[in-house]
């Protein structure tokens, strides 16, 4: 069970001292953010226990602006002394840089003092010993899992996660508010192996409410049958094909496209999507919803780190850019207003507005091309859109997979992968800010054997 000695009243009172401290050292604006969390996790591995973690962390951040310089100094010490040598520590450090005209607090009239706090807190209540009692369960239902013959299983890793935390945020513009959170996990790494092959993989499960999580039986499954399904890939002839991203990776794909409508790619003018606001950048069945209200959600909250109110919004509708992802500072240089985004998206969910089809649909569809379920390192240029990621999957003939892929790479121009989106999947997978589900693009290249 975590105990966090803090309270939100006494953390915002802490937040509020080293913004007080800041203004009595000079002409000064000032942001302070308090936090406290802590934590357990519990690892097993072919039976036996592996790690037990228990932490507790809290620290301080003072942040100084003084006519466009700015200076931060942190803490990890809660004492009151402490806090006052951090604030003075900022200040002093904010004299000494060189100033930068769009550097501030944001603007008052976009912070979040009345902005209702979705649920974000529902800690587990579980004791070290009930998380362990769960690992070793996940860890034993991956051993029991039934395989072909021949088939032989290792447990490299089951685990299971619980944490909570609390954050305040004081700025000296009158802005005062806290929240608490928790997160949990559970996970299942697993190696299957065949005929001097191996294939490792593994499947998890992340929630704000720990009796969200995933089935123990679920999650050890999944990790069985994606290891196991990989035994005996081969690579493939160089080639252009259709591919199906997988909902498990296509996330990959939205997070360049969030990286392109950033509010520093589009001030730097290093984004693929430069000044795309009212351009269609994608078929017009394809939306980009953006929800900080989400009860639970991973990405969710009522303002950023600067205190700014984030809002549900269409960053994309029908395949039209609707809006960047912007904090203060990089919507001054843009001359626009922040989005609330300086902690980076809320909630993502990228759809279809044609009929839903799960992945087994859209392999009908495809007909012959490319399931791919793994990325293993790869680059995207931001400015030009190149895209090239090394891949395993499965090859699939007439709308069925029939072997397993590996070794090949996979590439295109991200600016016409986004623009030729065929269809997303009903199948949604979400890992961390972003929700999506399978993605079918056609014509991209397969990079093989010879």
């Amino acid at each position: 069970m975590i105990n966090l000695r803090l309270n939100e009243e006494r953390l915002r009172a802490l937040a509020a001292l080293a913004v007080d401290q800041a203004l009595s050292l000079g002409d000064v604006a000032v942001s302070a953010t308090a936090r406290i969390g802590g934590g357990m996790r519990v690892t097993v591995a072919q039976g036996t226990a592996d790690k037990a973690l228990r932490d507790l962390t809290q620290s301080l951040v003072v942040t100084v602006y003084q006519q466009g310089r700015m200076g931060t100094a942190s803490t990890s010490s809660l004492e009151e002394a402490a806090i006052r040598r951090a604030a003075a520590e900022a200040v002093a450090t904010a004299g000494r840089v060189a100033p930068d005209p769009d550097a501030g607090l944001a603007d008052p009239a976009t912070l979040a003092h009345d902005t209702p706090l979705p649920e974000l807190a529902s800690p587990s209540g579980l004791t070290v010993a009930e998380l362990s009692e769960m690992a070793f369960a996940v860890d034993a239902a991956a051993r029991a899992a039934a395989v072909p013959p021949g088939v032989g299983l290792r447990v490299a890793e089951a685990g299971v996660a619980s944490s909570d935390g609390r954050v305040a945020l004081a700025t000296s513009a009158g802005f005062c508010r806290s929240f608490s959170f928790s997160q949990h996990g559970l996970w299942a790494m697993v190696k299957a192996e065949q005929d001097g092959q191996s294939a490792i993989d593994m499947a998890q499960s992340m929630e704000r409410r720990f009796q969200s999580l995933d089935s123990v039986e679920r999650v050890a499954a999944k990790a069985v049958e994606r290891a196991v399904s990989q035994l005996g890939a081969r690579s493939l002839p160089t080639q252009r094909a259709s591919m199906l991203f997988d909902a498990r990776i296509a996330s990959a794909l939205l997070g360049d496209v969030v990286g392109a409508l950033g509010g520093m790619a589009q001030h730097r003018r290093t984004s693929l999507f430069q000044d795309s606001v009212g351009t269609q950048i994608a078929p017009d069945h394809v939306d980009l919803l953006e929800d900080p209200f989400l009860p639970y959600g991973l990405a969710s909250g009522a303002y950023d780190r600067e205190g700014v109110a984030g809002q549900q919004r269409a960053v994309i509708e029908a395949g039209v850019v609707r809006g960047y992802f912007l904090d203060s500072r990089s919507a001054r240089r843009l001359s626009m207003r922040s989005t609330g985004n300086a902690d980076g998206p809320w909630n993502l969910r990228f759809t279809s507005r044609n009929p839903a089809e799960d992945r087994a649909a859209l392999c009908a569809r495809m007909g012959r091309g490319l399931l791919v379920t793994q990325f293993n390192g790869g680059a995207t240029d931001p400015v030009t859109g190149n895209w090239t990621r090394a891949a395993g999957g499965f090859w699939v003939e007439d709308g069925v997979p029939t072997f397993p892929v590996s070794g090949i790479t996979v590439g295109g121009n991200l600016r016409d992968m986004i623009g030729g989106i065929v269809a997303i999947g009903s199948d949604l997978y979400r890992q961390g800010a972003f929700q999506t589900g399978s993605i079918l693009i056609h014509d991209l290249q397969i990079g093989g054997a010879p």
